[in-house]
């Protein structure tokens, strides 16, 4: 039977898949619906183009056949050599000297009536047509129209003619039928019409594919979303492929896991050692109280041990507090601090801690951009780690420097010195050395200079070896910006 986990999850990824293929569809329409419309638009645009050319073409050449009819009746009657005599003579001359071509057809009209037509089969008969025939009859000058016919659509020319003292009319007739160069048309639009419902296909395929090329670090990102979510381990990173967007949302999603497994890792670690530095000194009081005796003195050097644990408690507590509020932004109120004065007043505040010989190894001339109430915390703590390992008479140093827009502050000691073993273990909380002696402090001093040095941006390192005492030095930038 599957467990609540496994349902969870094959629900959730489930849900993932819809939103996916649902993220995947819209993109794949909304791409093609643009394409399907760019399509649309050109075959319309360039079938719209070629009947227009269509159209232009059949008007050209009868414009063409009006001219030479024209030039035919400037001249003389070939047959005979004489002007022409009437306007039937005129009309049936020009008919047998001008072949049409096959999308073609002359006739000429006299008196109201077809009377000769051009050698050749037309698509279709007009002359045959008395109805157009009639109208056409009544033209008093050219005229140019369209008609439909049992062959498609025709442009038409009606040129009038009449000679000068004889009653006799008539008019040549030039017909340009359009359905042979309409059909080419049709068959180009048919066929990019094709091509294009052949590219929409394609350019659908090919969008499908790309669309969850794309969206598969999407899909990673919740689906890992959904295992940590769902309990799983925060070791789970994303593999980025490419540099695009969805690449850099791929590292983004990766550094932020980064971030919230260090959180974990270090709040995880953090409870575990609150936890046990907060059990000592509770079972120490727990223990005493339980055998407390009535004897007054007994009971006053019980107290007396009960209340210096619970000091020691809250002082824990207290720098607990500080290392957590550390972390959140607004730790740091930054000022401009005149190191000189930073220097002088943190000797002089040490001086009170202990019998040491104190001194000055250099005064820093200069103004640093920070917090000089943290920075002044953290030389007094790292002032009181010295004491903790120095005894009296020994010499304990503050000083400083500015160089290349950096700033360093150092206290330094001549005390029992620390082994390079052990000095990448005592920035870390709670952390004490295999041989170091348990003190009364808080094992969170040291942790809480370098968490200052870094919220100012810069960093805390130390130099020390057995016996030669050591040197904790803050090496800041001197104009710092707080950093979360």
């Amino acid at each position: 039977m599957p467990t609540t986990r496994t349902m969870t999850w094959t629900m959730t990824t489930m849900t993932e898949s819809r939103r996916s293929r649902t993220v995947r569809t819209r993109i794949l329409t909304s791409t093609l619906l643009v394409v399907a419309i760019a399509l649309c638009a050109i075959v319309l645009v360039t079938g719209r183009a070629l009947f227009s050319r269509i159209d232009a073409a059949a008007a050209t050449e009868l414009g063409h056949e009006a001219e030479k009819f024209r030039s035919f009746a400037q001249g003389d009657d070939p047959a005979t050599g004489a002007p022409f005599a009437d306007a039937r003579t005129l009309l049936t001359s020009h008919l047998a000297h001008n072949l049409p071509e096959t999308e073609e057809s002359f006739f000429s009209i006299v008196d109201g009536h077809a009377d000769r037509r051009s050698s050749g089969d037309p698509p279709a008969r007009l002359d045959a047509d008395r109805a157009f025939v009639a109208d056409l009859a009544t033209a008093q000058a050219p005229r140019w129209g369209r008609t439909e016919t049992d062959a498609g659509a025709a442009l038409y020319a009606v040129l009038p003619v009449r000679f000068e003292g004889q009653a006799q009319r008539g008019a040549l007739v030039a017909v340009e039928f359009l359905a042979p160069a309409q059909a080419e048309a049709w068959s180009t639009v048919l066929t990019m019409s094709a091509a294009g419902v052949a590219a929409l296909l394609l350019a659908a395929g090919a969008g499908w594919l790309v669309a969850g090329r794309a969206l598969t670090p999407i899909r990673e990102v919740q689906h890992t979303a959904a295992l940590i979510g769902g309990g799983d381990d925060l070791g789970r990173r994303i593999d980025v492929v490419g540099s695009d967007d969805v690449a850099q949302l791929a590292l983004t999603f990766n550094g932020m896991l980064d971030r919230v497994q260090a959180a974990f890792d270090g709040q995880r670690r953090f409870l575990d050692d609150a936890g046990h530095e907060l059990r000592t000194p509770i079972t120490v009081v727990r223990g005493h109280l339980d055998v407390m005796g009535d004897d007054p003195g007994e009971r006053e050097e019980t107290l007396r041990l009960v209340d210096d644990e619970l000091r020691r408690m809250s002082r824990l507590v207290d720098d607990l507090i500080l290392l957590a509020r550390s972390e959140r932004p607004g730790f740091l109120v930054m000022a401009r601090v005149e190191l000189t004065d930073l220097v002088v007043d943190t000797l002089a505040k040490a001086s009170a801690i202990a019998d040491r010989r104190w001194a000055i190894d250099a005064v820093p001339e200069g103004v640093i951009l920070a917090d000089g109430q943290r920075l002044a915390q953290a030389l007094l703590q790292l002032a009181q780690n010295a004491v903790s390992h120095t005894t009296a008479g020994q010499t304990i140093a503050v000083g400083g420097d500015v160089r290349d827009g950096r700033v360093r502050l150092w206290v330094r000691d001549a005390g029992t010195g620390i082994d390079p073993e052990e000095q990448s273990l005592i920035f870390e909380r709670f952390a004490r050395g295999p041989g170091a002696p348990r003190t009364r402090g808080s094992g969170l001093g040291l942790a809480i200079v370098a968490r200052i040095a870094q919220a100012h941006g810069g960093r805390v390192s130390v130099d020390s070896a057995p016996g030669a005492g050591s040197t904790f030095t803050l090496d800041l930038p001197q104009h710092a910006e707080e950093t979360s």
